[in-house]
């Protein structure tokens, strides 16, 4: 995409997931397809020209299953027509990161097929801090077709409590300050609305 969003440190962003995207009354995903919820960022010199694979990506965000009430993530999406609302961290370092929203279906998982869904964003956060993850993962990478969390037969008899895939939501620490504080490229041309 050439359009970069700009966005302050600690704003929320807000993703609509809609399962046919030319025809809204379709719903937002098959009720029978549950799951859990992320959101990944990763830090990039340009978020026009990164082609999003590799080492980088940080959890900001994740939801899974509420075994008391037997309700996935992908139940309150639904109940909330599709809309998923997270916070990006407060203090974050600036300049470009992608985020990338992501759900999993776990219907037919225990036939081996567990579905990601995912989208993406290019953002420049103008006003970040110093604040940068502990950890990062690869993607593709960081999940394994054996891992609990997308091995299993969600029909059966399920091993409780449900662990969330991929790594745990990425703690901060102090890193060095933001030196990116222009967005210079992907900007909305003049006179577009």
């Amino acid at each position: 995409m050439a359009r970069i969003c700009p966005i302050r440190s600690g704003a929320t962003l807000t993703f609509k997931w809609q399962s046919w995207p030319a025809d809204p009354s379709k719903e937002v995903i098959d009720r029978g397809h549950h799951g859990p919820c992320a959101v990944y960022m990763k830090k990039v010199n340009s978020a026009k020209d990164d082609p999003g694979h590799g080492g980088g990506w940080f959890k900001i965000w994740d939801d899974g299953y509420d075994a008391d009430k037997d309700y996935w993530c992908t139940d309150r999406l639904i109940d909330a027509g599709g809309y998923m609302t997270v916070k990006i961290p407060q203090g974050l370092r600036g300049g470009h990161y992608l985020v990338r929203p992501e759900l999993l279906a776990l219907h037919a998982a225990g036939d081996g097929n567990p579905q990601f869904y995912t989208g993406c964003a290019q953002v420049f956060i103008k006003d970040g801090g110093d604040l940068v993850p502990n950890h990062t993962v690869r993607i593709p990478g960081y999940v394994a077709p054996t891992d609990k969390s997308v091995d299993l037969n969600i029909w059966g008899r399920m091993e409780l409590p449900y662990v969330k895939p991929g790594p745990q939501v990425a703690t901060l620490k102090h890193g060095s300050p933001t030196t990116q504080r222009e967005l210079k490229q992907g900007l909305r041309p003049e006179g577009c609305i």
